[in-house]
């Protein structure tokens, strides 16, 4: 669980927005700062912004109408939008009960766009999870039923779809096409290899280049 504390009503920092620890029982609270430049001046008292909790929370719902959002992605904009630590995770709660916000569904969503259906590896799907601020339980858990195996699979798939729009190419030339194909997709090497060896049999090896580059 992701929540916003704040220590020091007064204390800024020139850290990230939000950064989380972990408290006694395991659960995640994350500390809300603020961001550089957000410093006031010496002996200056800082500005409370005016901010309406329900009009925030209104624009939160018709956000999440149009795109899934992250626990934290929820708190940070509360945050920016001038919420307390207390105000925007009294929101998140309600979101969360009325099921607009889970972390593990949107992991799941995540998982079905970018590995079944783009094709993009394990690892960079993980990352685009990461990125999103979701819990690293629960993305490893999403993804604990993706084996090597599996890889090799949608890998092969993969290679050999692309392979099929370039039936022109020589072997040297296809080899470096699909090797590039899968690796932007984050696979690694050794399934890289195996993906497209059965493709390139038979391939004729491109002509000796009498083209002289100075």
């Amino acid at each position: 669980m992701v929540r916003f504390i704040d220590p020091n009503e007064n204390a800024f920092s020139s850290t990230d927005p939000v950064s989380a620890e972990s408290v006694d029982g395991g659960e995640k609270i994350a500390t809300v700062t603020y961001l550089p430049g957000a410093r006031p001046a010496q002996n200056e008292p800082a500005e409370v912004p005016d901010a309406d909790p329900a009009t925030i929370e209104s624009a939160l719902v018709r956000k999440l109408a149009r795109r899934a959002l992250s626990e934290a992605e929820i708190l940070a904009y509360g945050v920016a939008e001038g919420l307390t630590a207390h105000q925007a995770n009294s929101i998140l709660d309600r979101l969360r009960e009325l099921g607009y916000v889970d972390d593990r569904v949107l992991a799941e969503q995540m998982k079905h766009a970018l590995y079944e259906r783009k094709g993009q590896s394990k690892s960079v799907v993980a990352r685009a999870m990461s990125g999103r601020s979701i819990d690293r339980e629960i993305i490893d858990e999403v993804l604990d039923d993706i084996d090597s195996g599996d890889e090799l699979s949608a890998a092969s798939e993969l290679a050999a779809k692309r392979a099929s729009q370039l039936s022109g190419l020589d072997k040297q030339t296809l080899e470096r096409r699909l090797v590039g194909f899968l690796a932007r997709r984050g696979y690694p090497g050794n399934i890289v290899r195996e993906a497209i060896a059965p493709l390139l049999t038979g391939r004729s090896s491109a002509a000796p280049s009498t083209v002289r580059f100075r």
